[in-house]
């Protein structure tokens, strides 16, 4: 692998990056090398603008989507920019490059009766059921993302708010509501008599099988992770006949429309730990007409006033 491109690796591990984000960055920069020099014969630190340009006919000629090549500038970019600063590189051959225009994906969230009935699918007594509805009821009260309910461990759990570990090793709080409250006592009741007295740092734990083969098989406890995660929502999704793309983020989305109908934008930013307001507005772009209607209908400030006066 390219020098340079290992110290970026290695920049982004230290800034504590997820390792699926890690993991993603560097298929992305290994693609682009790779294409590069079979191209060009040309290395990562010899890039122009313009075999920027020829990768992105490339990639659009493979009829690859605008918001995927996107991705892929942005990670380019944030390479060539720690090439500058490490002055490894004196020009960022994407610094004219514009973004492609991307069309509007209009993901529909989860409606209060999906939310529901996937919450009430999970209605057993024993650990596994008692898990999965904490770990749902926990991404619909809080809209936290899949790496942040894997990374909470015991002591960010506090009587009304949960620490979250996000992005770029950032912090925040999140509010634990009553029904939260309630149905993380019932599932550390249940997580400490499954765990028998072994001992894990993490909230939300799941048995892990290590070896395989003529080897015999070796259960350890670990922390849930992102597929693990997924399942959780998918089984629960496809059981109840939720027409809806069935992913993590789409319970972040449906916390992020749902709050808005009680609390402002700013407020509901901070809480998802979005570090631009913009960033929240995308989440609420997929909401229906009649939805904005109605909302502004019940806020009407003259409505008030008659109220008031009447």
């Amino acid at each position: 692998m390219n020098l340079s491109l290992e110290d970026y690796i290695t920049e982004i591990e230290i800034q504590n990056y997820s390792k699926a984000t890690v993991k993603n960055k560097k298929a992305i920069l290994l693609q682009f090398e790779r294409w590069l020099w079979e191209s060009f014969q040309v290395e990562l630190e010899d890039a122009s603008t313009r075999h920027i340009k020829r990768y992105i006919k490339y990639l659009l000629d493979k009829e690859i989507k605008a918001n995927t090549i996107n991705t892929k500038l942005k990670t380019l970019n944030n390479f060539y920019k720690f090439c500058i600063k490490e002055k490894i590189l004196k020009d960022n051959p994407l610094e004219d490059i514009e973004l492609l225009k991307e069309e509007k994906v209009m993901i529909k969230p989860f409606s209060i009766d999906d939310i529901q009935k996937m919450i009430d699918f999970y209605c057993g007594s024993n650990f596994m059921d008692v898990r999965n509805k904490t770990v749902l009821t926990c991404l619909f009260e809080t809209g936290i993302r899949s790496a942040e309910l894997s990374g909470i461990k015991l002591e960010d759990v506090f009587d009304d708010a949960i620490l979250i570990r996000g992005k770029g090793n950032k912090q925040r709080l999140v509010p634990v509501s009553l029904h939260l409250k309630r149905q993380i006592i019932k599932y550390r009741r249940a997580r400490e008599k499954y765990l028998k007295g072994e001992e894990c740092p993490y909230l939300f734990v799941c048995t892990r099988t290590k070896g395989g083969g003529l080897k015999k098989d070796i259960e350890s406890i670990g922390r849930m992770g992102h597929e693990a995660v997924l399942n959780v929502v998918k089984r629960s999704g496809k059981a109840c006949g939720v027409d809806v793309k069935l992913l993590v983020h789409s319970c972040r989305r449906s916390y992020a429309q749902i709050s808005l109908g009680h609390t402002d934008l700013y407020t509901v930013s901070r809480l998802l730990g979005h570090n631009h307001v913009a960033t929240t507005e995308r989440y609420i772009q997929s909401m229906e007409d009649k939805t904005v209607l109605e909302r502004g209908r019940n806020a009407s400030p003259l409505s008030t006033l008659r109220k008031k006066y009447s």
